[in-house]
């Protein structure tokens, strides 16, 4: 397999960034005196129900102003204007607290302002909006007038390294991005692949490594391997209003590490939990996944797919510093009733409570996004559109009809 086709494959794999849920063995040493929180498998304070009251809707089959492709990030700015990223059409749309679009930032292309395939945004530190494009891996600076404020560009593709950005975070004046840097050697067919969460300077450079693994690909006997080609802790961390990344580094083991903004680990946590074996809705949707990219990318290639779920698949850092955690059993096997639920934790990673969340939906099908403390989002039909979005079969039942994607905003009560 040549670069071109690996650069190709590359860009297919990029398309699944935002819906994929990642893993990263732990690549750094940590110290001794680390101090470690082991938790058990309930809360100190028990299960806690959040009902969420709808503040409105848009999109979907009877709203033919606002239509939308893939949206797979939200915001929400200190004026209460709400950031909806779109993958699918390449702009950020921006709508006011009651629902009313009031612009559109960003749009599909190669120039000043411009992207492709985003794959998530945030606010900077120096009052820019940043969108993350995925490959070639670079971070577009928005001023919010919609004028260019300069790219951050990671890698060079030329030089036959490149990098795939597939998160960004920023809060207390830290940035944090994760991805893969990756690198080709035509004479040996290897590639070489650097699965890391690290720190951007003012400038957009690298600065702290918080945690990294490598990973080596023989091109002359390839194999899709969910370990080396899809994982990545990069979907499992967030940063604090102190400047604090939390992360979920390890794919099993329900394990927490929190870094203080200089980079250096400052304490891990984890909870008593049996990690979550995949049931036939979620094998199915993860072998259409692989058999489309061998099928278009990879045609013969051996296929390895894990039989488990990631023990975190998604974590967020509140205001008040508490860490909320999304588990593989909560998001793919609630029950019924329950859209998700959450275990939050202590700013220091005690296990406080279980909080199940209290909306319509289908969690496999569809995906909730918090923005802020105050507002969440659900978005429809989000698994189903993000894979149809490159011919790879969804979640949905053959004979179901998928219906066009709508936002729901909702409040926590």
């Amino acid at each position: 397999m040549n670069e071109k086709i690996m650069i190709s494959q590359s860009r297919l794999l990029t398309a699944f960034l935002f819906l994929s849920l990642f893993l990263l063995q732990a690549g750094g040493s940590f110290a001794a005196d680390v101090p470690r929180v082991e938790n058990p498998a309930e809360p100190a304070q028990g299960t806690h129900r959040v009902e969420l009251e709808e503040l409105w809707r848009i999109g979907g089959a009877d709203d033919e102003d606002n239509i939308f492709g893939v949206v797979n990030r939200a915001l929400v700015d200190d004026d209460n204007n709400i950031y909806l990223l779109d993958a699918q059409l390449s702009q950020v749309s921006v709508y006011s607290h009651e629902g009313e679009l009031i612009k559109i930032l960003g749009k599909e292309g190669d120039g000043p302002g411009e992207f492709r395939g985003p794959v998530d945004m945030c606010f900077l530190p120096d009052g820019t909006l940043g969108v993350v494009q995925a490959f070639p891996g670079k971070v577009i600076k928005l001023n919010f007038d919609n004028t260019p404020a300069g790219n951050w560009q990671l890698g060079d593709p030329a030089s036959g390294g490149f990098f795939m950005i597939r998160a960004l975070k920023s809060a207390g004046g830290v940035v944090v991005t994760g991805g893969t840097q990756q690198h080709m050697d035509q004479s040996t067919g290897e590639i070489r692949r650097r699965n890391f969460v690290g720190t951007l300077g003012e400038d957009g450079s690298l600065g702290a490594s918080l945690t990294e693994l490598e990973h080596v690909m023989n091109m002359n006997n390839f194999k899709l391997d969910e370990m080396q080609i899809i994982e990545s802790p990069d979907r499992r961390f967030d940063v604090s209003a102190q400047g604090k990344t939390v992360v979920a580094i390890p794919r099993y083991g329900y394990e927490i590490s929190i870094f203080d903004a200089e980079g250096q680990l400052e304490r891990v946590f984890t909870r008593q939990y049996d990690s979550w074996k995949r049931n036939e809705r979620a094998m199915t949707l993860w072998q259409n996944i692989f058999e489309f990219i061998e099928t278009n990318q990879a045609p013969g290639a051996e296929i390895h797919i894990e039989d488990y779920q990631p023990d975190v698949e998604f974590l967020r850092v509140a205001n008040d510093g508490s860490i909320w955690v999304l588990t593989s059993e909560a998001m793919w096997d609630s029950p019924e009733g329950i859209f998700t639920s959450y275990d939050v934790f202590s700013p220091d990673g005690v296990y406080q409570k279980k909080l199940d969340i209290i909306c319509e939906g289908d969690s496999v099908k569809d995906f909730l996004f918090f923005a802020g403390d105050d507002l969440v989002f659900v978005v429809t039909g989000f698994w189903d559109a993000a894979l149809s979005q490159f011919g790879g079969a969804g979640t949905a039942d053959e004979d179901e009809e998928s219906e066009p994607m709508s936002v729901i905003c909702y409040q926590i009560k």
